[in-house]
């Protein structure tokens, strides 16, 4: 078994999690003065949002140089003591590695466009224009056209999947392939434990000269060319043998957004030169309101289906049972907060210790994102020109062209915007919630949830994260076997199972008390949101209760 089968990971953005320097801005002293608090829950895995030098259009993942942090985060010297004080407390640190496209301010990039006989022009994506337009009518994640001229050859167009200061990499160049590899060596060097494989599943591009079918956009979304294409395993498989060759218990976490569970499997097999792990987008239980075609899919309204998470997490829970680890979270940096996201039908502590409970006893491996262990909420804008970012900039200008009223528009961008998210981490009570004496770089209202006031409080959401991932690591919930368990619709129920111990977690999702009958007399409670009854081997819980129980054999 390797250290990251055991993994539980503690997502920061660095940016919004500790401010030292009293800019606004988070900054790797930030995570080193916070590294006893993460410890002290019960984290061992430190995920980092990027840390290396960017123009910061992406807010970080557009990388201008792999080889230095970014300045308004620190320096070197930040990140060896950071890295060391980690280590002497146990903790791992993996970093989110972007390897699909680098910024247009990468020295390969200024290099390809000013010189045309550049040894890095074929480090990108490139393609003359046709009939005097773009090569093709692909739809870029971030809107428009996957294409941009080339600033020195009004000829040439280069490829970006996301932000056109955001050029793909081309990843048939075995320079590519190899130039990649050596950052993360760099990193591994420093004593880095692992990656996050940003946007892995876009590197393989289709014949670049076919249009997408899809109707009624100018430039359609359509991954079919662009995300997990077969060769995306053929470049991952020569990436993956070059560090685990250099470093073999690196720790591969990719991220695969629109992958199921199939994908997953075919990502994740141990013999095959593949990532670890693997995490999607769509493992929430979400179903949409689609009564409104003219507001987009990211940005309607949602609401949590027991049912479908029940089938979501019995297909990759079978899928993966003798290939990997499936990932357990209820979010990141890329969607709002779930508490804000599900429109779940109150605000209140149970529920939340519920949904975390429910998720991460689970056979897999906890993904917990800053300031959930506290119950936040994302922050609240109070217009529609506070929000800055391209994906609701583009929504605001679609539905004020359709007369929607700003108030919904607003309502939306606050329920759905993944800048919602990315709020400062609420330390206390004071004006700026402890993360700086200076306004945040991000920031809007806020709820009064902060860790100075949870960490008093027995009951605090905070405190019952601390018992459940201490429970995580009991033998039945960290190595057991998973069976969700027939039950009353509105009941979550599963079974842990190992040679010498067994655990049920039990979540009622409703507003009406719930019986489940226990396979027999041997269980005890190890952690409930509520008094819960035992009585004849029938177990009661009560509106939005759930528990945790062992049996050992």
């Amino acid at each position: 078994m390797n250290w990251y089968d055991k993994a539980i990971v503690y997502q920061i953005y660095p940016k919004s999690f500790q401010d030292t320097n009293n800019d606004g801005i988070g900054d790797i002293q930030g995570v080193i003065k916070r590294l006893d608090y993460i410890k002290n829950l019960g984290f061992n895995t430190i995920w980092l949002n990027p840390i290396f030098v960017s123009p910061q259009v992406d807010n970080g993942y557009d990388v201008s140089n792999y080889f230095a942090i970014d300045p308004i985060l620190g320096d070197m010297d930040d990140f060896t003591e950071m890295m060391t004080k980690a280590h002497k407390l146990g903790l791992h640190i993996i970093l989110d590695l972007p390897i699909n496209h680098t910024s247009d301010q990468h020295p390969w990039f200024k290099d390809a466009i000013s010189n045309p006989n550049s040894i890095f022009k074929d480090y990108y994506i490139w393609h003359n224009q046709v009939d005097g337009h773009e090569p093709n009518n692909w739809g870029s994640f971030f809107g428009g056209s996957v294409w941009e001229k080339n600033p020195n050859d009004t000829n040439e167009y280069y490829f970006h999947l996301f932000d056109k200061r955001m050029p793909d990499l081309n990843w048939k160049n075995p320079e590519v392939q190899k130039s990649v590899a050596d950052i993360a060596k760099f990193w591994l060097e420093k004593g880095v434990d692992g990656f996050r494989l940003d946007a892995f599943i876009h590197v393989a591009k289709a014949k670049l000269e076919q249009d997408s079918l899809i109707q009624g956009e100018e430039f359609p979304v359509d991954d079919t060319f662009y995300a997990k294409r077969p060769e995306v395993k053929d470049y991952l498989a020569g990436f993956v043998r070059d560090i685990k060759e250099y470093k073999p218990d690196a720790f591969l976490f990719g991220e695969a957004s629109s992958a199921n569970a199939l994908n997953a499997a075919d990502y994740t097999r141990s013999n095959e030169n593949c990532c670890d792990v693997v995490v999607n987008s769509g493992n929430y239980g979400e179903v949409y309101d689609d009564s409104n075609p003219d507001i987009p899919s990211f940005f309607r309204t949602r609401k949590l289906s027991l049912d479908s998470l029940k089938k979501t997490y019995v297909t990759w829970e079978s899928v993966l049972a003798n290939i990997s680890l499936p990932t357990l979270t209820w979010g990141n940096h890329d969607i709002s907060r779930v508490l804000d996201r599900l429109n779940l039908p109150f605000n209140d502590d149970k529920l939340t210790k519920l949904l975390a409970m429910m998720m991460f006893l689970q056979r897999g491996i906890p993904v917990i994102y800053y300031g959930e262990e506290i119950g936040m909420h994302g922050l609240k804008y109070q217009k529609v020109s506070d929000f800055d970012d391209q994906r609701a900039v583009d929504l605001v200008n679609n539905l004020e062209k359709k007369s929607f009223d700003d108030k919904d528009i607003l309502q939306l961008l606050n329920n759905q915007d993944e800048m919602t998210a990315r709020g400062p981490m609420q330390w206390d009570s004071s004006e700026y919630r402890g993360f700086s004496s200076k306004q945040p770089w991000n920031w809007g209202q806020t709820d009064e949830t902060n860790v100075s006031d949870e960490v008093k409080d027995s009951n605090s959401i905070m405190m019952f994260y601390k018992e459940l991932l201490n429970i995580k690591k009991h033998d039945c919930f960290t190595n057991g076997d998973y069976q969700l368990l027939i039950t009353d619709p509105k009941i979550y129920a599963y079974l842990r199972t190992t040679s010498s111990c067994s655990g049920i977690v039990l979540a009622n999702f409703s507003d009406e008390s719930k019986k489940f009958k226990l396979p027999d007399n041997k269980w005890k409670k190890v952690l409930a949101n509520q008094a819960i009854k035992i009585t004849n081997g029938v177990l009661t819980l009560d509106s939005w209760g759930c528990c945790a129980l062992e049996s050992k054999k």
